[in-house]
């Protein structure tokens, strides 16, 4: 086991997810790849060349969600462990099941947060999408 992803959404639980990874990389010796899927924001032109990124409120939430993902790296390198990020847009579960293929990923680590059965019935939820349609083995991180 060389590659493991781990897709994140800056709950709670991710912290618990990075830990669950980071273990499990330090003792196969495997390189982890944190992903943050951000669904697109609307654009409001015809030409995206013309959009600015001056005073677009989703900027600085992007820049964040990037600071964020170097922390996550920064600490599992503290751990000694080879780590990366990224942050891509795109439908969650598909974008997810694009980069587990891309990085020939050999193990996906995701949490899941407990849902009631209306939720879970007419939202779903990424980490059942993932588990069903992965290319590699899934562990799944409940919330505690």
């Amino acid at each position: 086991m060389k590659k493991i992803l781990v897709p994140v959404d800056f709950s709670d639980l991710s912290t618990d997810v990075i830990d669950k990874a980071g273990e499990i990389a330090k003792a196969f010796g495997s390189e982890v790849y944190i992903l943050h899927v951000s669904l697109p924001g609307p654009v409001f032109t015809d030409d995206p060349s013309q959009i600015m990124a001056v005073n677009n409120p989703g900027l600085e939430e992007l820049v964040r969600e990037d600071h964020d993902l170097k922390a996550m790296v920064h600490y599992l390198h503290e751990r000694g462990v080879d780590a990366r990020s990224a942050l891509v847009h795109g439908p969650v579960v598909n974008t997810i099941l694009d980069e587990a293929e891309k990085f020939e990923a050999d193990l996906i680590v995701i949490g899941t947060q407990s849902h009631g059965f209306l939720y879970r019935t007419f939202i779903g939820s990424v980490s059942d999408g993932v588990m069903r349609n992965s290319p590699c083995p899934v562990m799944i991180v409940p919330q505690p």
